[in-house]
């Protein structure tokens, strides 16, 4: 080997440290690492997201997400644990009893709309049953 001046091997010390460092990056410009974690949620996360379109899926997506939301370290969550999440947002008696309450629930809240809020009729502001077709 030459002799080298200090600044020279020092420039040379840092290059091969920077070269070091560098992580090898795929063409979609992340790292092997990220990748291969990517490819590994995306096999997690198929049940909900692999889901014919419609009103199940957007369903099953809007569970997961209030799931994961509530708990409070979700990058804790083990792989388990994130599969059984998964696997019950995307089960789909479970999504066919949401769905049913959810139309259930908008059906619900009949009765004249002047009496609802109990403004109009004597009857109604006291909370007595069938407030509407009452002379008052």
């Amino acid at each position: 080997m030459a002799f080298d001046f200090p600044s020279v091997a020092t420039e040379k010390r840092k290059a091969k440290e920077k070269n070091k460092n560098k992580k090898p990056i795929t063409t979609k410009g992340s790292t092997v690492k990220e990748e291969k974690e990517d490819k590994k949620y995306a096999k997690t996360f198929k049940p909900v997201l692999g889901k014919k379109e419609g009103i199940k899926k957007e369903i099953s997506i809007t569970q997961l997400d209030d799931a994961l939301s509530r708990t409070k370290n979700t990058n804790k969550i083990s792989d388990k644990g994130l599969k059984k999440v998964v696997d019950a947002a995307a089960d789909d008696a479970q999504l066919t009893r949401s769905l049913r309450k959810m139309e259930r629930d908008l059906l619900r809240g009949g009765g004249r709309a002047g009496y609802k809020m109990g403004s109009k009729c004597k009857l109604a502001m006291k909370g007595k049953g069938r407030a509407y077709g009452k002379n008052s």
